[in-house]
């Protein structure tokens, strides 16, 4: 979060962070031998996925509210490896990578584009001056909420999906669906206090405002198309043994359902 924005994107989205994910799939075979360790796994990995998204919603630095939704992401990949789901739990590790990264680099963008600014609170009306960073920030908040047919979509709502029927252990839904709602909620925050709301900062950064070189914004678009079609590309791929989840088609808009609510309700708000 400290460092420099692509360092934060390369470490959120697909190398130190993650590891730990990626170690508990590698070594899958020894947690399948110990019952008592994945019903704990499942147990950090709902808290997390929770409480993180709760302190991510009450952060006003712009790195800080991606990466409090990161650990909360983490915590959703961490709790369906509990299950026994790796797979799963690796489709997510994947997608996340895309539309995390999108998020930090276009968080960069903006925060160059204002003098080094990242209080969200001294935004506001940014997508007048920065329209594909408005582009970018919003493709990449929607599909952290997992919106249909984008690459969060396949693989968060998915993870949601698995925990129905689990019985003692449906604490893990409730806990997964609550952290749904509220990175939607936080999510809206941020789009609308940096670049929707009344502008809150020195009338002398409208001078220097701009867009990035083509540097900066080609990594950006390159994101922007793989946070919307990657989940369904590679779902084929990590997904090939899987079957079918089957559960009353009214409990798969549950997610959505949270998400538009979160939407909704932070929008009467403001």
């Amino acid at each position: 979060m400290e460092g420099p924005t692509p360092v934060s994107a390369l470490i959120h989205a697909a190398t130190m962070v993650t590891a730990g994910v990626f170690l508990i799939i590698r070594v899958s075979p020894l947690f399948e031998k110990t019952p008592f360790i994945l019903l704990l796994v499942i147990l950090l990995g709902s808290l997390t996925a929770f409480l993180s998204a709760t302190i991510g919603l009450v952060q006003s630095d712009l790195k800080k509210v991606i990466a409090y939704s990161t650990c909360s992401q983490l915590g959703y990949m961490v709790l369906i490896c509990g299950f026994s789901h790796y797979d799963s739990g690796l489709f997510h590790l994947v997608n996340h990578g895309f539309f995390k990264a999108l998020l930090f680099l276009s968080a960069g963008s903006v925060i160059h584009a204002v003098a080094d600014e990242q209080d969200m609170r001294r935004m506001g009306h940014m997508k007048t001056y920065l329209p594909l960073s408005y582009s970018c920030v919003f493709i990449g908040s929607i599909s952290l909420m997992g919106l249909p047919f984008l690459t969060g979509f396949y693989s968060k709502d998915l993870l949601i999906e698995l925990l129905y029927f689990k019985h003692y252990l449906s604490f893990s839904l409730w806990l997964g669906l609550g952290a749904a709602f509220l990175t939607a909620f936080y999510s809206c925050r941020l789009i609308i206090l940096s670049f929707i709301a009344r502008p809150q900062f020195n009338r002398n950064i409208i001078k220097v405002v701009h867009e990035g070189s083509l540097s900066l914004i080609t990594p950006l678009i390159i994101l922007t198309f793989c946070s919307v079609s990657a989940g369904f590309l590679f779902q084929n791929f990590l997904l090939v043994n899987m079957k079918p989840v089957m559960i009353p088609t009214l409990n798969k808009f549950y997610p959505i359902v949270f998400s538009l609510g979160a939407c909704g309700i932070f929008l009467t708000l403001v």
